[in-house]
């Protein structure tokens, strides 16, 4: 039966928070990698303790770990993160409230309509469920870390905001798959974005240096920035941050070589950035989640269309296994997150003319791999197997069963990244993702969509070179009462690229 599409309130976040985040990282890590070197000397142990600032005498403090969670806890470091996330979810009711928009008018009887009717699967916009939701949760998760709590603890505060928002901020009624979204999602970027804004600042530095690396920090996690200006952190001295493994890889070109006329593709500009935090290899075991994990960002444009795409791999728990000093491997509890619109399909509605979006959510086992082959050339691998509890596809029928463009599933994933590097020359790559759904709400059936990269980079000079890559999108639907969905194609890609 059709469904009539109903008025939906203003999204709370669209693209906008996508491109931001993206220059702010870019930015930001450039910065931050600019004095790696002097860090690390600091760090050396056989260099002496270095004097303190106008030749007081004193040595310098110890590195910090920024990261760490409190040593000692009282109530305080419990409780300031709920008035936070009250804060954060009143600021964010406000805007639209002030504006006029009616999705904000709660009252007593909404609030009981909530409690009474309970949660229900919603009929959100793509970029708002998938991308903007887990965001707002990532502003809660960072509430909890910047008052000394460790990951597990200021995880459940992403469900306390989200809670809060659902049943006390709007008028529609509490959706399952926001919980799901803004409480895993908003774990997974709340600590991959505090540890990359704390691997930018720098409690030693002054003047202008430290200006810049505070106004990026600032735009990485705002929630750890406002925090630092309002307890006067942001200006007071204080020992440098212990140096961590970072790197970083963007890529500046046209996508969509070859597509013809009429395929909703066509010739796009594309940026992507990825950034590796952290040695998987460097420790015996990982202990602490994050330690090491990779988030990459994209963005595709055109006169027509716009995609986007934000995912990432973080290790939960780990531990490393070697067969030989040329071989390591790290086999591990992981997180996933990913986001992606291919850039076929119109966002902020319900159309979902293109191959497909996606947005999931998973955990599962991760494991790594390096061989040192000689010669500066090595080989590095991921596989990835993943549980998801939370799956978004976009589907031709699902304005039909649910008002939306997507469905929901639950499934799995597997992920795989293969590369050939040799430190000077660059590296030949492969990469293959598959997402296999039993939708729960939307058109009943299964999605299946993957993809399949390969590509090449060569550098030519100091990490700037230049790559070229292939990719095979595809997917297959099967649906209980709509006909099946076939679809499949190869876009290339040629782009400027930097490593460092």
């Amino acid at each position: 039966m059709k469904v009539a599409l109903v008025s939906r309130r203003p999204p709370l976040a669209r693209s906008r928070v996508a491109r931001a985040v993206g220059l702010a990282l870019f930015c930001s890590v450039r910065l931050a990698n600019a004095q790696q070197p002097a860090a690390q000397a600091t760090s050396a142990p056989a260099a002496a303790p270095a004097p303190g600032p106008r030749s007081s005498g004193k040595p310098l403090p110890q590195p910090a770990d920024y990261n760490a969670s409190s040593s000692s806890r009282n109530a305080g470091n419990y409780l300031w993160p709920l008035v936070d996330v009250i804060g954060i979810n009143l600021g964010l009711w406000a805007v639209p409230y002030v504006s006029g928009s009616p999705f904000v008018k709660v009252t007593p009887s909404v609030w009981e309509e909530h409690f009474r009717r309970g949660p229900q699967w919603d009929d959100g916009e793509f970029e708002v469920n998938q991308l903007g939701h887990p965001y707002q949760g990532s502003m809660y998760f960072s509430a909890a870390r910047v008052h000394g709590l460790s990951f597990w603890e200021a995880a459940p505060y992403t469900l306390a905001g989200s809670w809060m928002w659902e049943y006390f901020m709007e008028t529609e009624q509490p959706s399952t798959s926001d919980f799901l979204t803004t409480t895993i999602g908003g774990t997974f970027l709340g600590e991959s974005l505090y540890r990359l804004s704390n691997a930018i600042r720098n409690d030693s530095a002054s003047g202008s240096t430290r200006v810049l690396r505070e106004i990026a920090a600032f735009a990485v996690n705002p929630v750890s920035g406002l925090d630092r200006v309002i307890t006067g952190k942001a200006w007071a001295a204080g020992p440098a941050g212990i140096t961590v493994p970072l790197s970083m890889n963007l890529r500046l070109g046209v996508d969509g070589l070859g597509q013809p006329q009429g395929t909703g593709w066509g010739t796009t500009f594309r940026t992507r950035i990825r950034f590796d935090y952290g040695d998987p290899y460097a420790k015996s075991r990982v202990t602490t989640p994050f330690e090491v994990f990779h988030l990459a960002l994209q963005l595709s444009a055109s006169d027509t269309i716009i995609g986007q795409g934000l995912d990432g791999i973080g290790v939960l728990l780990g531990r490393r296994y070697s067969a030989g000093p040329s071989q390591s491997s790290l086999l591990a509890w992981v997180m996933s997150f990913q986001y992606f619109t291919n850039g076929t399909a119109q966002l902020l509605t319900r159309e979902s003319a293109g191959i497909y979006q996606l947005g999931e959510l998973g955990t599962g086992l991760g494991w790594f791999a390096r061989w040192r082959l000689g010669a500066g050339f090595s080989v590095h691998s991921e596989l990835d197997v993943l549980a998801v509890p939370s799956g978004a596809v976009t589907s031709p029928y699902a304005k039909y069963e649910a008002n939306r463009s997507y469905n929901y599933g639950l499934g799995g994933a597997l992920k795989l990244e293969v590369s050939l590097r040799q430190e000077r020359l660059g590296r030949l790559y492969a990469r293959a993702n598959s997402h296999l759904y039993t939708v729960v709400n939307g058109a009943q059936g299964t999605d299946s969509v993957g993809d399949v990269e390969l590509g090449a980079y060569a550098n030519l000079s100091h990490g700037h070179g230049l790559g070229f890559n292939a990719i095979h999108y595809s997917r297959r639907s099967l649906y209980d009462n709509y006909p099946n969905v076939y679809d499949s194609f190869w876009s290339c890609a040629a782009h400027y690229e930097l490593e460092f």
